[in-house]
């Protein structure tokens, strides 16, 4: 759990699918075009290998999962009696799951000619859950022919574990849309392609869960007659050409919803102006959009959005300019600075998407029903209540969360902060207070320095809330600029295996392990409740493959390597044993800091975030299955970040079959970059979480969202 910050996205490794379970979202903003029913004959369906065969239903055509052998997947051909048109923008299926358990995923295939397309999406178990497939969400296989010329929809089941369920599939149609999200490519985005993609995923969560049907389209923007809204989640380089169509696209009606821009000819056409570039100190960062209801019928009290980058819009002379949102700042006071404007002919954000919480997908609907009234959508349904919770499982349930700044960011500071959590029930934090040696606690930059930590004990002592200090590790995110410098140039940095720097820390050198064990200690010596780790692990394969590392592993095994990095790389003939040293590596490492807050202060408690399936964090050097059998670590938290019901009861799963109940308190993904969690979703993880009796949970993390919308209806 990095610090959370709306530059950056996807810090953690994530399937960017759309959302499913959408059925009532409304279609009045698209044309529908069946293609199933009526479904061909049972007789007709193909079956692959070791697959039970389609059986047609009233309702349907039944797809029988039976996961009781080697196999992996489990698919079936089925005829389409009808071509897709070639207008059409999307595809949906309207499809029942009685249990998601046995369930990896869905996959669905179109073949053309000799090729197929293949397409991914995330789904939850119930009834009548519409899957929503925009045709820029297909990809290629082999050499197929138009995608509109598809013949045959494969439906491939793929295995989490043995056991059986049912599909039906009750519907198959195209689908005609009228809006479009724009997937910028280097044309728009130049150099930044893949920041740019990661955006247009995020505003497709946005949207599917703001239930609003949309086309994926790119940015060469040549075909833009069938749309009456765009989306351009990212574009800060729009050429003559782009822009000309953009314009032309808005002199016919069209309307813009744009993201984070400095294009002066394209917000002039809008009647803004974008304002100059400001950036703030990261303690100091801007956190929500407050917006204003009585301007945006539908829009909620605040969008979380924590960022220390924007480009503010203003309205130019004349123009009918709403401003629908301010930023609040770091305390979470709001100002009168512009973070959405809107106007007749669009809406412009000073920042990028929001993550898809429940408050910014209901911002998005209530911005596209006042844009674009025609498209008769409606407003955002209430969010489903949650369901009552079932009592906790002991007096001493840990319900944590955590504040991923070292600041309070309320108007009454810690004081108001630690109120507003005490009064719903949570009893621990984690506060971001140590970033690879950089002591956080203490403000920095234009503002006086004041030390907030002792502020928030003494705050915590009047709440009862015990407050643990939450350290990143290796990552070098958040550090001082200054020690970044002074480390990479004593070439004490993490290298991948061409060689390049990375921004973490190497874990081999015994002065890197000392500088982060000085700030623990010092934390731990404060009064702190606990020391929490994060990024306690390697970043993924990418490293580490310095000189210091290389020299720790020819000693680690009495031998020298004779192709390094070639031989510890993976498929290499050392891959296994260097794979086990980074585990060794890492759990010495934890050893010290045990024995270190031992010395210092006996009483801390010592924890971690750690990937949820023990195979994942393996492969990462993070052997925590060992950390709590060892008793290096008081209770690990599991970053069981998902909205998908299967996922997470099989994260759960594992995660209890590698260690002790009393000693798991699993992550909630409330505002992390993977997903966030309605009420009622975050309500059923917690009435898991407590039937299988663990010590706790952490929601990540501490928002607008989180107090002032999801604890109220969990713990009224």
């Amino acid at each position: 759990m990095p610090p959370t910050n709306g530059n950056n996205v996807n810090r953690r490794p994530s399937a960017l699918h759309l959302l499913a379970g959408l059925g009532a979202a409304s279609l009045a903003a698209a044309a529908d075009t069946p293609l199933l029913p009526p479904f061909p004959s049972a007789a007709d369906i193909r079956a692959g290998e070791a697959t039970a065969p389609a059986e047609a239903a009233p309702d349907g055509l039944r797809l029988p999962v039976r996961f009781d052998g080697p196999h992996d997947r489990l698919y079936w051909d089925i005829p389409l009696p009808a071509r897709i048109p070639k207008t059409a923008t999307a595809l949906q299926l309207i499809l029942s799951c009685s249990d998601a358990s046995p369930l990896r995923g869905l996959s669905l295939h179109l073949q053309s000619g000799s090729g197929w397309y293949n397409a991914e999406p995330a789904f939850t178990p119930g009834e009548r859950q519409r899957l929503d497939l925009p045709r820029g969400r297909f990809r290629p296989e082999g050499n197929p022919g138009p995608w509109e010329n598809s013949r045959t929809l494969r439906v491939s089941a793929w295995k989490q574990a043995a056991g059986t369920t049912l599909l039906t599939l009750h519907a198959f149609s195209a689908r005609t849309d009228a809006v479009a999200l724009v997937r910028a490519t280097d044309t728009t985005a130049p150099g930044e392609a893949a920041f740019a993609a990661a955006l247009s995923d995020r505003c497709a969560r946005l949207l599917a869960k703001a239930s609003i049907p949309f086309a994926l389209i790119d940015d060469t923007l040549d075909a833009l007659d069938p749309y009456t809204l765009l989306f351009l989640p990212y574009a800060p380089t729009l050429p003559a050409r782009q822009l000309d169509r953009l314009t032309r696209f808005l002199d016919r009606n069209g309307r813009l919803i744009v993201f984070y821009n400095a294009s002066p000819q394209l917000a002039a056409h809008l009647g803004l102006r974008p304002g100059t570039w400001q950036g703030a100190e990261p303690a100091q960062a801007w956190s929500a959009l407050a917006c204003a209801p009585s301007l945006l019928p539908g829009a909620p009290a605040r969008v979380p959005h924590v960022t220390t980058s924007i480009i503010p819009p203003f309205a130019l002379p004349g123009t009918r300019a709403r401003t629908v949102a301010t930023w609040a700042d770091d305390t979470g006071r709001v100002t009168d600075l512009p973070a959405c404007l809107l106007t007749p002919r669009g809406a412009w954000f000073a920042h990028i998407p929001p993550l898809a919480y429940p408050s910014a997908a209901a911002l998005l609907n209530a911005l596209a029903r006042d844009l674009c009234p025609e498209l008769g959508l409606p407003p955002l349904p209430p969010s489903p209540a949650p369901a009552p919770l079932p009592d906790a499982p002991s007096a001493a349930e840990l319900r944590a969360a955590w504040n991923p700044l070292p600041t309070a960011r309320h108007p009454r500071g810690w004081d108001g902060l630690l109120d507003q959590l005490a009064a719903r029930r949570i009893n621990t934090l984690f506060v971001h207070w140590q970033s690879a040696a950089t002591p956080l606690h203490t403000r920095r930059g234009s503002r006086p320095s004041s030390d907030t930590l002792d502020e928030a004990l003494a705050a915590a002592a009047r709440h009862t809330i015990a407050l643990h200090a939450w350290a990143t590790c290796w990552t070098l995110e958040g550090a001082d600029p200054a020690l970044v410098t002074r480390l990479t140039r004593e070439g004490r940095l993490m290298r991948d295996a061409a060689g390049n720097t990375l921004p973490w820390l190497c874990p081999s050198l015994p002065e890197n392990r000392a500088l982060l064990i000085d700030g623990l200690r010092a934390l731990a010596r404060r009064g702190v409740a606990g020391i929490h780790l994060d990024y306690v692990r390697y970043p993924e394969t990418a490293g580490c493959y310095a000189p210091a590392t290389r020299k720790a592993f020819e000693a680690a095994r009495g031998a020298s390597v004779a192709a390094w990095p070639a031989d510890v790389l993976p498929g290499g003939p050392l891959a296994a044993p260097f794979a086990e040293f980074r585990r060794a590596a890492m759990t010495a490492f934890i050893r010290e800091v045990r024995a270190a807050l031992c010395a210092a202060a006996p009483k801390v408690r010592l924890s971690a975030a750690v990937f949820p399936t023990p195979a994942a964090a393996a492969e990462r050097g993070q052997a925590w299955p060992d950390w709590l059998r060892e008793g290096l670590i008081d209770f690990a938290c599991p970053m069981t970040y998902t909205e998908n019901p299967a996922d997470f009861r099989a994260w759960l799963d594992q995660c209890l079959a590698a260690a002790p109940a009393e000693k798991l308190v699993p992550g909630l993904g409330t505002g992390a970059d993977e997903c966030q969690l309605d009420a009622a979703t975050a309500a059923a993880q917690i009435a898991d979480i407590r039937r299988h009796r663990l010590a706790g949970f952490a929601f990540f993390a501490v928002d607008d969202e989180l107090t002032g919308s999801l604890l109220p209806r969990l713990f009224p």
